[in-house]
């Protein structure tokens, strides 16, 4: 019997709860995004800290997903350089500003 996660999803995605509303492919989707700034080791003592945009979303707004495509977040344009679907309706979408 499948969990109603897609239920679920559809609560976390709804932009009056903690989605974003997203420009792609022509259209709107929903996701939950998180602009982290990471370590990241340049070499010698002093370590750099970097921005990774993420995105969430479902995978069925995102069937044809393809790198160097573009979405626009909050006015911001981002270039979509790599995803993971989770197997479980979600995909993990790692973006790079233009």
């Amino acid at each position: 019997m499948p969990l109603p996660f897609a239920d679920d999803l559809a609560t976390i995605l709804n932009v009056d709860e903690f989605a974003v509303a997203v420009t792609y492919d022509g259209g709107t989707i929903n996701g939950i995004f998180d602009n982290e700034t990471i370590p990241v080791d340049a070499g010698g003592y002093a370590q750099i800290h970097q921005e990774q945009p993420r995105l969430i979303c479902r995978t069925i707004d995102v069937p044809n997903i393809g790198e160097g495509e573009i979405m626009v977040i909050s006015g911001q344009t981002y270039v979509i350089r790599a995803w993971v679907h989770n197997g479980v309706g979600e995909t993990a979408i790692q973006l790079e500003k233009s």
